[in-house]
């Protein structure tokens, strides 16, 4: 079988599952969220100056976290606000460190042959004599710490990916 969309080509070996992240913005760690932005300005060989200047700016950012429910005003100690207007960049940075440093290995491993993530839902085809959905559940959820990462069931051997059913083969 092929994917034409990607041109990957997959054999009997390969299992399709999705994988969801609960609450994504809610259980995203304030200072878990500077390490990285912090990681990433390193990475990308920052002045220090900047890089300083950034994350100053970033923690008075998130210190001005609050939410309005039932007319009264509520401040996460934790968490992102949903609504925020930075919170999706936010989660794009976290999320795009856990990538680079574990599904990156597991792609260049060949245990898995494509990644693909919209938002907070995760499409995996992954080699079956090289990994399995258990490890990779396990790994994800434990490196994620602070995000619970959940698989999506298969129904009559279909998935559901973004409101899409893909069929998956018998087996």
């Amino acid at each position: 079988m092929v994917l034409d969309l990607y041109n990957i080509r997959t054999n009997e070996n390969h299992t399709l599952i999705t994988l969801d992240i609960k609450d994504l913005y809610v259980n995203l760690p304030v200072q878990g969220i500077i390490q990285i932005t912090k990681f990433w300005l390193n990475k990308d060989s920052c002045d220090n100056t900047i890089t300083e200047q950034t994350l100053h700016i970033l923690e008075i950012i998130l210190e001005q976290n609050y939410f309005q429910y039932n007319g009264q005003y509520y401040q996460p100690d934790k968490s992102i606000a949903m609504g925020s207007p930075i919170s999706s960049t936010l989660a794009e940075i976290y999320l795009l460190y856990l990538e680079e440093i574990y599904v990156k290995l597991w792609l260049e491993n060949r245990e898995i042959i494509l990644y693909k993530r919209y938002i907070d839902d995760i499409l995996i085809i992954y080699d079956q004599t090289k990994t399995d959905e258990t490890t990779i559940y396990n790994t994800i959820n434990n490196n994620g710490k602070h995000l619970e990462f959940k698989i999506a069931g298969k129904d009559n051997n279909t998935i559901s990916y973004l409101d899409l059913s893909i069929g998956t083969p018998t087996t």
